[in-house]
C-alpha cells in the first residue's frame, strides 16, 4: 500500500503565496484556499503540472479573483492568519 507523502500543508487550508517568480520575487502576495494537493503528473486548468512526491504542488483558489492554479510549496509563504 502506497504511503501518503508527507506535505506542509492541507487542502482548506489559506495561505499566503506568490504566484510567480519565487518567494523573494518582488512579485505582490496572494491569499488563497488549498482545494487539492497534487503528488504526480497530471493536468490542472489545461495545463500540464509536472508534480511529485518529492515536489508536490498546491492547486490554489485565489481569494480575490476566484481563479486556481497550481503552485510550488517553495512558492507558499504560510498559513493566513
Amino acid at each position: 500500500m502506497p504511503t501518503k507523502p508527507s506535505t506542509s500543508f492541507s487542502p482548506g487550508d489559506t495561505v499566503r503565496y506568490k504566484p510567480v517568480g519565487g518567494p523573494d520575487s518582488n512579485t505582490s502576495e496572494s491569499v488563497g484556499k488549498i482545494k487539492d494537493v497534487l503528488t504526480e503528473p497530471g493536468q490542472q486548468a489545461g495545463r500540464n503540472v509536472n508534480a511529485s512526491p518529492d515536489m508536490p504542488r498546491y492547486e490554489i483558489e485565489n481569494l480575490n479573483t476566484g481563479k486556481t492554479s497550481t503552485i510550488y510549496e517553495r512558492n507558499i509563504l504560510g498559513l493566513e492568519k
